[in-house]
Formats: C-alpha cells, structure tokens, sequence
C-alpha cells in the first residue's frame, strides 16, 4: 500500500496491538519501492478484532477515494522479544542534523569533540533517528537554538508531544541543558521507553507521562514545542496549541508527507500561527511555526 494509506492502517492498528511500526523509503528497514508495510505484533486473542478494524478502515478509505489497494495481509508467530531484537540488526550509529550521533548499546560509534550523543534503545516505540520525519524535527531544533541564541532568548521549558522513544525529548535537553521538559504520549508503552531512554542518558530534567495535548496544562506556556505525528492529528489539534506555546515561541511540526504540509500549515495559520520556515527530505516535511503578533 501506499505511504498515506499505510499511516492510517498503522493509527488504527496502534490502538488494538502492542506495537507498531511503519516501513517504507524513508525508515531504517526499508519496504520496496512505491509500497509500504505495516508491522503489527499482537496477542493472539487480538487477531480478529486487528482484522475486522483494518477491514473496516479499508472499506472506509476505498470510500472516501484514498488509494489504499492492493492490501495484503501475512501472519506468521513470533516471540515477543523479536520486536526489540530485530533492531539489532539493522540501528546503528548514526549522524542526524549537524551536531547529533544518535547510538545504540551495540555500536558505539564513533563520537568527535563537540557531539551531543543520543543513547537510545527504542524498543516497540517509534523513533531512532533513522526515519525522515525524526531527523527533519532535529535538524530545525538545532536551527531554532542558534536564533534563540542569536536573540539571547532562553528556553525555560519544553514539550515533546508524541514522545515515541524520546529521541527529540533527548535532543532537546542536549540543546537547552537548562530547561525542564514534558515528554507525552497516548501510548503508554512509548511514556515508559521515554522514561527509559531519558535514565539511559541521565536525564533528570524532563519527565514522561501518558497522555495527549488535551492533558498538558497551559500554563506555564512552553517555550519550544516539538510535534513529530500524524498529519491528521495535527490538523484536529491545532487550535489547542496557542494556548500552550509562549507568545515568541517556536512549534515545530512533522511526520507530514509532502502533500499534507500545506492543508495542515493553513489549519494553523487559522488559529494563529505564521511560518518561520519549511524543510522537506524525500517524501516528508517539517515546519517551524510562530504565534502573531497580538495586536
């Protein structure tokens, strides 16, 4: 299926199975070209409400005219641990953005003065550096920083909404070692690899919850707002952002394909929001975002 029709497959199936991941041309494990695959790992006992949801999604999508076909659909056992193993063959250290090395406890690599590291075992949570998205969302932090430095503005606090494995909560506390950060997630299993990952590279200043944006006070508003998830998702929380973004504070947004950044951009603009600036890879793009003026 195509990269699109795989996101809502893949939205659907998060809420029934113990993981999911997406592969496609822009992930570690690449699927072949011009398709896209869903990896689902549940309890047997599962099998057929999965089915029956992805079923339904597919009538749903054929629809409303999303090029979801053809869907073909494989079972094999497996063990649980598999999920987690398979990494290892495939996650190594790896350079995101201009400053960051992101690692996993196998392969050290090779660290130079002036890196920040990233320790990281992602475990069933999304995120390593590896995908597309990830890496757009780092490479504008890193932006971000130098213009709050350049106008000696200070993060005090930041968000990571959809925290997966906590790579960009890590990111972000490397960038503003001074800050306190909150790291959330609807899945409590990504909250806790959060959690994890955050000790691995002892982190004490961010904290983890499950939850989502509707579960984040507003105030105190947060300086740097990080938001790698789905388009859709967005679009339908764009207006609960103002309120918990400072007045010159900085949204950053992924996990958008191409065709999705401007539908999406004009949602926030609705509320709101101007763009500082836009960065695609491949199929994928990422915006930084700024409140208006207020009159």
């Amino acid at each position: 299926m195509a990269a699109d029709a795989a996101d809502i497959i893949a939205a659907v199936a998060g809420d029934i199975a113990d993981g999911v991941e997406v592969r496609d041309q822009g992930t570690v494990i690449r699927a072949a070209a011009n398709r896209a695959l869903v990896i689902a790992h549940i309890a047997p006992e599962e099998r057929e409400e999965l089915l029956a949801a992805i079923d339904d999604t597919a009538a749903r999508a054929r629809e409303a005219g999303i090029a979801i076909d053809p869907i073909e659909i494989r079972e094999r056992d497996a063990h649980e641990d598999e999920w987690r193993d398979v990494w290892k063959q495939f996650f190594r250290a790896t350079r995101v953005g201009r400053t960051f090395i992101v690692r996993p406890s196998w392969d050290p690599g090779a660290v130079t003065s002036g890196d920040r590291v990233i320790d990281l075992d992602p475990g069933r949570a999304f995120g390593t550096g590896g995908h597309a998205s990830t890496r757009l969302v780092i490479t504008l932090a890193e932006a971000v920083a130098e213009e709050f430095a350049a106008r000696e503005r200070a993060v005090a606090r930041f968000l990571d909404l959809g925290c997966g494995s906590g790579i960009l909560s890590i990111a972000a506390a490397r960038l503003w070692p001074q800050a306190t950060g909150a790291a959330v997630d609807l899945d409590p299993e990504a909250a806790e690899c959060t959690r994890e990952n955050l000790a691995r590279n002892q982190i004490t200043t961010v904290s983890a919850a499950t939850g989502s944006l509707e579960d984040v006070a507003e105030r105190p508003a947060f300086d740097v707002i990080l938001a790698n998830i789905q388009a859709d998702v967005l679009a339908r929380l764009a207006p609960l952002f103002p309120a918990r973004l400072a007045p010159d504070g900085r949204l950053i947004l992924s996990g958008l394909l191409l065709r999705d950044a401007d539908p999406v951009l004009g949602e926030f603009r609705k509320v709101g929001f101007t763009l500082g600036r836009r960065l695609d890879e491949g199929d994928w793009a990422a915006l930084v975002l700024g409140l208006e003026p207020s009159a």
